[in-house]
């Protein structure tokens, strides 16, 4: 395998440097009177590199370190297939809008297919956007401290560090986001074409990765409509459309392609999953808000508090109604409310969340600071938000111990550890031939190995809604179900076989891993290499 690339700070320099040519970074600040506006116009690029360059060298480490969430396995694989020609939807089962495996398909021809690869990458868009929330905070406050104290608060939220420095939809689409709230917001004073059409762009590549954040289209086109001058508005809002449209091009080619399979990769498996419909277990989704603010084992629910309490206490006493923390905060809960709408939610899709209330919060913060006249006052309130900080930061202790020491989130910790899944890798390239097909029940196992995933073993989620659908669809779909897979292994087909103790299954059949190694073993096949509790079993003589 090739080794995985690293970035120099020269190098990061100058990524930084392209990255930010695309965004505003001359904006009016705010024109409410309690901001004092910053009278430099010179870009940062000195500072932004450093900080830039902290935040990848500390995300990298998290994300080196952090353990295996089981979605990697099915990103990281489709991320190859790309490589191999291969198409999401039409040649292998993809759940997802179909950006993410061509970006880190890119990443990996570039740097190698490998776990650290794509986990760096991972950091790398987590260190951009937080980058990007220290550069927009500075320049709407005109207080460099403020957005240094938004990195830190962005680099210490358990929802930040446990799922945006892995491989999953949320760092990539969440630069994206960021960006194209960035572009809009900083142009509202000086509306053009161009900038509206990137935020379109960008926007539109957020929506590419994440779906179903199109949702927060009108969110856009009202602030846009809202607050742009009124001579600008038509065409920005055009613009913005245009953007949005070209964007989606590859969601459009792959529709076209075959509507019925885009549209149940997309829509119809999520639907029938839970077996309750696409949206719907309102009362679960209720009980998951509670959970969030409160704390659970995904998180503390502390940090979600504070951000939400201050930014919705303060943010509505904004003097200008077109200042863009106010518009960040509408953007973060317009995206709760859109992280509601799956079924079921899991508290970690509302980490799209936080740089939205990072801005608003830190923001509202510092206009509170800058509106107190008496010192003791100002004192008394700087105390304040010193003594919360820290209670912020104390917040997130538990969770960097629970995410990169304990893993109590996890069945068996061991078992989803990157050295782990490194010495199966080896394990099965030792077993096998290159090219040769295995059935991976997980396929992470089979991800960085010179050998292929065996058809229908694309990704894991299919096996538990394969038997809702019949013989025709799942051909259709690329999927198998629990019968067809035993009858290929009967047909001694693929001869090496990777199980481990956890597999996603239908759920009238939880044991369905016992059921597939006691069949496994009544077919012939053995095991050969047993490492922690993953199996690899192969048919033929010893």
């Amino acid at each position: 395998m090739t080794r995985p690339a690293t970035l120099s700070p020269m190098v990061s320099g100058r990524l930084l440097r392209s990255a930010f040519k695309l965004l505003p970074v001359d904006q009016a600040l705010p024109k409410s009177g309690l901001v004092q506006a910053s009278t430099t116009r010179s870009r940062p690029w000195g500072w932004l590199t450093c900080i830039f360059v902290l935040q990848l060298s500390f995300f990298s480490f998290l994300s080196l370190h952090r353990f295996i969430d089981g979605d990697e396995g099915f990103y990281l694989l489709a991320s190859r297939l790309v490589l191999l020609h291969k198409r999401p939807y039409l040649d292998f089962f993809y759940t997802q809008a179909p950006l993410l495996p061509y970006v880190y398909g890119l990443g990996m021809k570039l740097a190698g297919v490998t776990w650290v690869s794509g986990r760096l990458l991972a950091a790398l868009f987590t260190a951009v956007l937080g980058t990007m929330l220290c550069q927009h905070v500075h320049l709407q406050t005109g207080n460099w401290r403020a957005g240094l104290l938004v990195v830190v608060l962005f680099a210490t939220t358990t929802l930040i560090f446990a799922w945006f420095p892995v491989v999953k939809a949320f760092s990539l689409a969440g630069v994206f986001l960021f960006a194209a709230y960035v572009v809009v917001s900083s142009c509202q004073n000086r509306p053009l074409p161009w900038p509206a059409a990137l935020a379109g762009l960008l926007f539109g590549l957020s929506v590419d990765t994440r779906s179903y954040l199109l949702l927060l289209t009108p969110l856009f086109l009202y602030h846009i409509y809202r607050n742009y001058e009124a001579k600008a508005r038509k065409t920005s809002l055009l613009w913005f459309v245009v953007g949005l449209l070209v964007a989606n091009l590859p969601a459009f080619y792959f529709f076209l392609l075959s509507p019925r399979v885009f549209l149940f990769n997309n829509l119809g498996f999520h639907a029938i999953r839970s077996g309750n419909g696409l949206v719907a277990l309102w009362g679960q989704k209720l009980v998951t808000i509670v959970v969030a603010l409160l704390g659970s084992k995904e998180g503390n629910g502390i940090q979600a508090t504070l951000l939400l309490v201050i930014s919705l206490a303060f943010v509505s006493s904004l003097h200008d109604r077109s200042y863009p923390p106010r518009f960040a905060f509408q953007l973060a809960v317009a995206i709760a409310f859109i992280s509601l709408l799956p079924t079921p939610v899991l508290i970690q899709y509302f980490c799209l969340c936080i740089p939205f209330l990072l801005v608003s919060t830190v923001c509202v913060a510092n206009e509170l600071l800058l509106e107190l006249r008496a010192r003791r006052t100002k004192w008394l309130a700087i105390i304040g938000f010193t003594l919360i900080a820290g209670l912020y930061f104390a917040a997130s202790i538990p969770d960097f111990q629970k995410y990169f020491v304990t893993g109590g989130f996890v069945p068996d910790p061991a078992d989803w550890s990157l050295q782990r899944v490194g010495e199966i890798s080896r394990a099965i390239d030792q077993t096998t031939s290159p090219g040769e097909p295995v059935a991976s029940f997980w396929p992470g196992d089979v991800f960085q190995t010179h050998a292929i995933s065996f058809p229908g073993f694309e990704n894991d989620f299919g096996l538990p809604i394969s038997e809702a659908l019949t013989s025709e669809q799942r051909t259709r779909f690329h999927l198998l179900s629990p019968g067809e897979i035993q009858s290929d292994f009967a047909a001694h087909q693929p001869r090496v076989v990777v199980l481990r103790q956890e597999v996603f299954s239908p759920p009238d059949k939880p044991h369905i891993a016992n059921i597939f190694r006691g069949f496994l073993a009544a077919q012939g096949y053995r095991v050969v290499r047993s490492i922690g509790g993953v199996s690899i079993y192969v048919y033929g003589p010893k």
